[in-house]
């Protein structure tokens, strides 16, 4: 397994929904729970090497750190209850 490093990246909404979705039926398929790196290598394995994804994931945003310090703590604190309603959902 490779070392791991934390990476901050900026998603929409909806892409966030759309990876949670992905991330709860991988757990159920897998029996286990998952975090978000399962999801994108899954998805990644999935869809092989896509230079308009890649495109897409590393345009600029137009906002500043702060703003995207603000919006990733937010998001983290939705992700929290949004995985311990899975978990009681599916466990």
């Amino acid at each position: 397994m490779e070392p791991m490093s934390s990476t901050t990246i900026t998603i929409s909404e909806r892409t966030r929904r759309e990876l949670l979705r992905v991330a709860g039926q991988l757990q159920l398929r897998r029996g286990k729970k998952v975090d978000y790196e399962d999801v994108i290598e899954y998805l990644l394995s999935k869809t092989g090497k896509n230079e308009r994804l890649l495109m897409e994931a590393v345009k600029a945003t137009g906002r500043s750190s702060a703003e995207i310090a603000d919006a990733l703590r937010n998001g983290r604190e939705e992700d929290a209850r949004s995985e311990q309603e899975l978990e009681r959902r599916y466990t």
